[in-house]
């Protein structure tokens, strides 16, 4: 129930006061006061809240009229209307009450129904008043809104044909860093201030208004004397006034020539205007001229076919080769993407990048790359080429997608490829946007097995704390950091701290841009682990990308053939690690599995640890002695042990003969045990056993998951539900358990066979997997019933609505247009402490109360007794 509207009834006469807030109770909630002074007391404590004043004239100690004068002067008061309620009716203390500022006037006696009438007549006017005050003004600055300024800009022109015009925006550089750096309430100070020099600029003859955050504008009558000082000037009074020296604003100027022109576009050209000098020292302001003309003619161009040109596949994938500099081997590739216009020819990304990325098809392009890299990744398996990881960009506007890992999940799992060969890459400057967004976004990416690289690392500002907090696997250096610094002496730069930083964060780092040997030189010498630029390849064709693998492939086969067949097939490009403190252990297993393996070799725990760390999805094995210095061979084991990521890594341990440190390493999870000194063939023999064991249980957890599916519709099945409900937790609570049943299947299978009942069927599987999230728990149940798990859905309309929403799209689906055919569902709140199977019963009532009223809809049980 809404709450009442205040009344404040300022009057001395106790009956008459009694007799007005008899009148307005039943309407109103009523305040009294008995004069003025009372009155603003009351105004004081509760201005915001009330909507009208009834006053009283003729008042002891602050009269009527005073009262008027004082909350007139006052900003806050003078918004709420007055009615002025007196003896007299004559035309000059009516005229004496509204020049005072009273909005109405009433006489006495009082009528009820006139009063009433007026009262809502008037609060309503001051509500309509507000709302076209707050459409028309900026709530911050006080200048007009976007709207309003764009109706005012169309009106003087339309009124004032024969004067000229010249429209001028402003943006300020990094305005960003502002908030970031003196806070919130600091950069709208700044707005402010910036807002006071706009009103002094134009004064009573011209229009400004706010247009978007730092973004402001203003029409002027032409002028021709614009220069560097007059906008410099700007600027030092801006310092003055905020207190902030060194901001600097880009002004653009767009001489109004073409009326027909939207007041939108014309300050779109302005602000093109802005944006063309920004970074650039010593520039204040910039007309709009023919060369940005063509450049925005060029991007409408671009706009009115970039649908059309995705729809026909004129964007095509490129690959740059990534090479690890320890072996000099292929490791990987950057999925670029370019346009091949049938008219144009080939266009380079930054030709249509940064406007897509403007105008939001950023988007749509970004998931034709991962769907055709991961198509791509898909054929290569197939053809059996060595497995290779590539990376695709991530833009800012994909992270603020809600549905970001769900589209990313779809892509992978629609091709059959692991999370972890899809690299993410991230640019530094978007983590700066908005932390907590990004941060929240990507570690829920990681989670689910996506490796995350920060792209142009050196480009932006990140500091030591952020990039603590920030969930990474890979740093990837900018290209111009690369260069510049590489051509630093070795002492001077600062590669090195920054290869000692992704050490300590446990990151790898690629280096991009990497075109001359030298540079090469500098990065092996430092530590770097990848590299990709011109000096080992361009950006090529998928289909040249392809002969690169086959020589891959080659070389893998001619270096992976084991001389002892032991040990063939049982990993492929995996690492054997080492870890060993004595050079001649190292040196015995470098020389016996080395044909076969890379090699990796720790001498201390701490190594040990860091390299399983970084490298735990390529390590095949581990050769681990328990008497390694500074954290022994036990602390490792209950590390990985402890960590879900490595703990099926097969393991061999190595120690003095020693029964109780052989029983004790097996209990901690090692998979066998040989005694020092050894010889090769122990070993080899043993570690051959724990991967074939370790590869059987990996198989068994395979089929064990595929147990747990149904086999028409990928969705869990009886078995894999039950066992998805018992892995919930109470945190996931409250959940939404919905039943659905495709109505009238079996009719339609009579009629129309079982493989048209099965299409059906597996539609409706894939449009609940469109309609709920990836952690949300969906089954068959079997025949023509499906249940859905959705977690965290504690308001019971929201429930329902998602119900209805379902079962809609279904009835809209192309299918049902052949079949007559629907969907119905019921929903129960789940709040965790029942067992599921009573609330599948629950469910299922709702579910057939929904078929008993109405098929093709969902029903919600409420009060279920469970």
């Amino acid at each position: 129930m809404n709450a009442k509207k205040k009344i404040l009834v300022v009057e001395d006469n106790e009956i008459n006061r009694m007799l007005l807030c008899e009148i307005l109770k039943s309407e109103y909630e009523v305040l009294e006061a008995e004069n003025g002074q009372e009155a603003l007391a009351v105004l004081k404590k509760c201005n915001d809240e009330i909507s009208l004043i009834l006053l009283d004239i003729v008042m002891p100690v602050m009269d009527g009229h005073t009262f008027l004068s004082v909350i007139q002067k006052t900003p806050s008061y003078a918004s709420v209307p007055v009615i002025v309620t007196t003896q007299s009716d004559s035309e000059e203390d009516e005229i004496a009450a509204l020049s005072s500022g009273a909005t109405e006037f009433i006489t006495k006696p009082y009528r009820p129904q006139a009063i009433l009438r007026r009262v809502a007549s008037i609060i309503r006017l001051r509500e309509t008043a507000a709302i076209i005050n707050q459409f028309q003004f900026d709530s911050l600055t006080g200048l007009y809104s976007k709207e309003f300024f764009y109706r005012r800009v169309k009106e003087t022109l339309e009124h004032n044909p024969e004067k000229e015009y010249d429209i001028l925006c402003s943006d300020i550089e990094n305005f960003k860093l502002v908030n970031d750096i003196f806070g919130v309430p600091a950069g709208d100070r700044l707005l402010c201030s910036i807002a006071s020099i706009y009103a002094k600029l134009v004064g009573e003859k011209g229009i400004c208004g706010r247009l978007h955050a730092d973004q402001f504008a203003c029409l002027l009558e032409r002028r021709y004397d614009y220069a560097d000082e007059f906008f410099v000037q700007a600027d030092t009074e801006l310092g003055k006034i905020s207190n902030m020296r060194n901001t600097v604003m880009k002004w653009g100027v767009y001489a109004v020539e073409d009326r027909t022109l939207a007041v939108g576009q014309m300050c779109d050209r302005a602000l093109l205007a802005a944006r063309k000098i920004k970074g650039q020292y010593g520039k204040h302001y910039s007309r709009y001229d023919d060369d940005l003309r063509n450049q925005m003619l060029h991007e409408q161009a671009i706009t009115d076919i970039m649908e059309e040109a995705l729809a026909e596949g004129q964007f095509v994938i490129y690959l740059q080769p990534k090479y690890s500099i320890s072996t000099d081997r292929l490791a990987g590739a950057e999925a670029l993407v370019r346009w091949e216009h049938p008219q144009w020819g080939i266009q380079s990304p930054a030709a249509f990048i940064p406007l897509f990325e403007k105008n939001g098809f950023i988007t749509k392009l970004d998931q034709y790359v991962w769907d055709r890299t991961c198509a791509v990744m898909q054929e290569w398996d197939e053809k059996g080429y060595p497995p290779i990881p590539i990376s695709v960009n991530v833009s800012r506007a994909d992270v603020y997608q809600v549905d970001l890992t769900e589209v990313l999940m779809k892509t992978v799992q629609t091709y059959g490829i692991p999370p972890s060969r899809l690299h993410l890459e991230i640019t530094e400057s978007a983590y700066t946007e908005d932390p907590e967004q990004i941060i929240t976004t990507v570690r829920r990416l990681r989670k689910l097995g996506f490796i995350i690289e920060m792209d142009d690392f050196g480009s932006g500002y990140s500091s030591l704390n952020m990039l603590n907090q920030l969930p990474l696997d890979i740093l990837k250096l900018d290209m111009k950091f690369i260069q510049s610094e590489t051509a630093k002496p070795i002492d001077k730069g600062i590669l090195g701290f920054i290869m000692g930083l992704a050490r300590w964060m446990k990151l790898s780092v690629v280096a991009e841009g990497v075109e001359t040997r030298e540079q090469l030189d500098r990065l092996r010498e430092i530590g770097c682990d990848f590299v990709q630029g011109y000096f080992f390849a361009r950006p090529m064709p998928c289909a040249d990308f392809e002969a690169l693998l086959k020589r891959l492939d080659t070389e893998v086969a001619e270096k992976d053939t084991p001389p002892d067949k032991s040990l063939q097939g049982e990993a492929s490009l995996g690492y054997i690690l080492i870890a060993e403190e004595d050079e001649t252990y190292r040196r015995e297993l470098r020389s016996l599995f080395g044909g076969r393996y890379q090699i990796a070799e720790t001498a201390t725990g701490q190594e040990t640890l860091g390299f399983i760390i970084r490298f735990e999805r390529e390590i095949s094995a581990v050769v681990l002695s328990l008497t390694l210095p500074d954290l022994d061979g036990f602390s490792i084991l209950e590390v990985l042990q402890r960590e879900k990521n490595v703990w099926n890594i097969p393991v061999i341990v190595t120690g003095r003969p020693d029964i109780r440190m052989e029983e004790q390493a097996i209990e901690a999870g090692a998979d066998d045990f040989a005694y020092k000194p050894y010889s090769s063939g122990t070993i080899e023999r043993r570690l051959a056993h724990a991967m074939r064991r370790t590869m059987t249980y990996e198989r068994e957890q395979a089929l064990q998951e595929e147990a747990g599916r149904d086999y028409l519709t990928g969705l869990l099945n009886r078995r894999g539900l039950s066992e998805a409900s018992r892995a919930l937790r109470k945190e996931d609570a409250p959940l939404a358990v919905y039943l659905f049943d495709l109505d009238d299947l079996k009719q339609i299978n009579d009629t129309y066979g079982h493989e048209s009942g099965d299409r059906l069927i597996k539609k409706f599987g894939s449009l609940l997997s469109e309609h709920t999230r990836s952690s949300d728990i969906l089954a068959r149940f079997g025949g023509d019933e499906f249940i859905a798990v959705i977690r965290q859905m504690g308001a019971a309309d929201t429930a329902l609505k998602k119900g209805e929403e379902i079962c809609r799209a279904f009835q809209e689906g192309e299918l049902t247009e052949h079949f007559a055919t629907s969907c119905t569902g019921g929903v129960v709140i789940w709040d965790y402490d029942v067992p599921i199977a009573n609330i599948i019963v629950e469910a299922d009532k709702a579910l057939y109360r929904a078929k008993r009223g109405m098929k093709g809809h969902c029903c919600l049980q409420k009060g279920c007794d469970i």
